[in-house]
């Protein structure tokens, strides 16, 4: 634990930060980030977001986009407290990301963080492949607040015993709503629901996509890389192990072709 506060401290500037590791109360704490405040509930996963999205360096954050991507239209899939969508915000100031979260203590916290964000537009459901109400499965974990699932055995990390309620829409049905006429990047996390959403997207939207990226659960997962392959994407995909989860990125080979070496040992 020591150790991993001295990373945090290093990389945030912040005692409080690194400090709150250890409460274990998860109270909604806050810290300055790129000239505003960023909350957080200590002694969960919320740290773990910032740190590995918003406080690595480009190319050992968890997220990697190549400088040849130049989008306009970004969904950002699970949005959870909207680390991910001020990263994309920050990086492609241009854009305009739309953000999808269905847990409501989540959605309460992203709309905090991304209040001073006027690219950012944040929707308090899911996206799949059908409109519902459904029940998301909870993690055993008590600092995870965002392992939670459609699917209760996704990842050993969710029980049945343990959920709560989420609304979700119909992913075109959205886009039309919202007057989405491209999308051009995707990130999605949503905890084993990656294939049911993407093969829903119709396929006109998929093609102009430029690049898609996120967290795999072991759900269906080389069905949808594959699904990906045959649109036309280079996939590459880190998995360890031990372990069901892994992170994959589907570029167009347009966009490959131009990457440098080092961008691409980044994937």
């Amino acid at each position: 634990m020591i150790e991993k506060q001295l990373k945090y401290l290093i990389k945030s500037f912040s005692l409080d930060f690194a400090m709150n590791l250890r409460n274990s109360s998860h109270e909604l704490k806050s810290m300055n980030w790129n000239g505003k405040k960023l909350y957080y509930r200590s002694s969960s996963s919320d740290m773990h977001l910032i740190y590995q999205i918003l406080l690595k360096s480009r190319y050992k954050a968890e997220y990697f986009f190549p400088n040849q991507i130049n989008p306009k239209t970004i969904l950002d899939i699970g949005g959870n407290i909207g680390i991910t969508s001020i990263f994309l915000a920050k990086t492609f100031p241009k854009a305009t990301i739309y953000s999808f979260e269905p847990v409501i203590d989540n959605f309460e916290i992203l709309k905090k963080n991304t209040q001073k964000y006027k690219n950012i537009k944040i929707f308090n459901y899911g996206l799949g492949s059908q409109n519902g109400s459904f029940k998301l499965y909870l993690s055993k974990d008590s600092e995870n607040f965002g392992g939670v699932s459609l699917f209760p055995s996704v990842g050993g990390g969710t029980e049945s015993e343990s959920y709560s309620n989420c609304d979700v829409k119909e992913i075109n049905a959205v886009i039309k709503d919202i007057n989405i006429s491209s999308i051009d990047l995707i990130k999605i996390d949503t905890e084993g629901a990656e294939y049911d959403i993407l093969k829903s997207l119709n396929d006109e939207f998929m093609r102009g996509v430029s690049w898609i990226t996120g967290e795999l659960h072991g759900n269906r997962d080389f069905e949808l890389l594959d699904y990906l392959n045959n649109l036309g994407f280079s996939i590459s995909m880190k998995k360890p192990i031990n372990n069901s989860l892994s992170m994959f990125s589907a570029g167009k080979k347009t966009i490959i072709s131009q990457m440098s070496r080092k961008e691409i040992r980044t994937l």
